[in-house]
């Protein structure tokens, strides 16, 4: 008997019943915050001339991965293109892809290209369940411009864009990829030694880093990156340091000091209480060629936001062009709001409920307040035997967007409020009980 092959449409094993580890949907409140909030942000970036893209789900694997990082290589979902052949991969970077299609499809327009995009990437993380293997990002590049103004730009669209957010306080982490590999080439010309003394400088470990740096490496600037390695400084300390060694190491190094301070002295009058200076920040990709930064929030240790500049990563797609952007990691803010508890706006659904044959009058209750802009949603009366198995009190107990539960008593033509806070209240008449729901008088 002729073995038949598994289709599209079998399997050996059960169909799984759960949803796969590091993905799962997205609903009711945090669901309504994501689509609000990343709508608010490309609102602001169209202020500045951003246009939206939205970016294909699927790229050839050897189209994109020329512009992935190495570490990014393995974490990829792939899979064969039915009709070419060829192999797919998940989109996994939306940077990496909007260079190679800036590179490849708008290489002819006049620069600069200002684009902007809400998408979710893909990655493969172990499979560990702490890890998110789908995380959505909001973002932006600015391609064709090399000038410190467009690096100006980005950091204020960063933190006035994070304004959007209920975080206080937020602190945005800036160091200049060019400067830290110029200043770690200045100490050494010992291949492995320079590979300690990379890692104990991104580490930020400065007793490590002295113990590493022989007599000959003792220089004055050795000791200033001793010192940059220990601390984090404000935007006129880090330029008071770069000053102080203006003069100093080969004319590279002093090439990438002039494009920082800069930045430095654009930023200072403006962003200076929301800016630290990490000149030992660990950059977040390879690309990076300047100036580089991460967004945090108080108490939180995941960077909420990060970006830089990335002059070179247009040469892997065949076309060099300048380039800058970020991309506020949404997944990341919003499990940072759910652990402080901050508190969000206050819910503002109202359940009403009717008995059997008696929709009418809820119905025209929730067309009255649906035309006042207030959302309802209809169900039928919990007391009926075909209604909601909960009481409007454990309704309330149970959903937390919903802001209170109006009963309909037909046989007697009365109406109940039930609210969070004020218990019950009755009126005679449609106008009267939607009165109490639009004057906020429901809790």
């Amino acid at each position: 008997m002729e073995k038949r092959k598994k289709g599209a449409g079998e399997s050996r094993r059960p169909p799984s019943k759960s949803t796969p580890t590091g993905v799962s949907p997205v609903l009711s409140r945090t669901a309504r915050f994501r689509r609000e909030t990343t709508q608010r942000l490309l609102n602001h970036f169209f202020l500045w001339g951003y246009r939206e893209i939205i970016l294909p789900s699927f790229e050839y694997l050897d189209a994109i991965s020329p512009g992935l990082p190495p570490t990014l290589l393995t974490k990829l979902y792939l899979m064969q293109d039915r009709g070419s052949g060829q192999v797919l991969v998940l989109r996994p970077d939306a940077t990496a892809q909007i260079a190679r299609l800036t590179t490849q499809s708008f290489r002819d327009r006049q620069l600069p290209l200002r684009f902007c995009y809400s998408t979710s990437v893909f990655r493969d993380e172990n499979h560990q369940a702490s890890q998110h293997r789908e995380l959505h990002q909001t973002g932006l590049e600015l391609i064709g411009d090399p000038s410190v103004v467009s690096d100006g730009e980005i950091l204020d669209l960063c933190l006035s864009g994070a304004e959007i957010f209920p975080l206080k306080g937020s602190l945005l982490l800036l160091s200049h990829a060019g400067l830290q590999e110029s200043i770690l080439r200045e100490l050494t010309d010992n291949p492995d030694r320079a590979h300690e003394i990379r890692g104990a400088f991104h580490s930020r470990n400065p007793d490590r880093l002295r113990s590493l740096l022989s007599a000959r490496d003792k220089s004055s600037l050795a000791n200033v990156a001793v010192a940059l390695a220990s601390e984090v400084f404000g935007v006129d300390e880090a330029r008071q340091i770069l000053l102080g060694i203006r003069g100093e190491g080969s004319s590279a190094l002093r090439a990438e000091m002039e494009k920082f301070l800069s930045l430095l002295e654009a930023i200072e009058q403006s962003h200076d209480s929301s800016v630290r200076v990490d000149f030992a920040l660990p950059p977040s990709g390879p690309y990076y060629t300047g100036m580089f930064f991460q967004l945090f929030a108080p108490d939180s240790s995941t960077h909420l936001a990060s970006g830089g500049r990335y002059d070179r990563l247009g040469q892997a797609f065949g076309h060099d062009l300048p380039a800058v952007g970020f991309a506020y990691h949404i997944t990341h803010i919003e499990e940072t709001l759910r652990k402080q508890e901050a508190p969000g706006e206050m819910p503002s659904l109202v359940l009403a409920c009717h008995a059997p044959g008696n929709a009418g009058p809820v119905q025209a209750f929730a067309r009255t307040l649906r035309r006042s802009g207030r959302p309802v949603m209809t169900a039928p009366d919990p007391s009926s035997d075909s209604g909601l198995p909960l009481s409007a009190a454990e309704i309330l107990a149970d959903h937390a967007d919903i802001a209170a539960v109006v009963l309909f008593d037909a046989e007697n033509g009365v109406w109940s409020l039930t609210g969070r806070k004020k218990g019950v209240r009755t009126a005679r008449s449609i106008e009267e009980i939607a009165g109490f729901i639009l004057s906020g008088d429901r809790s």
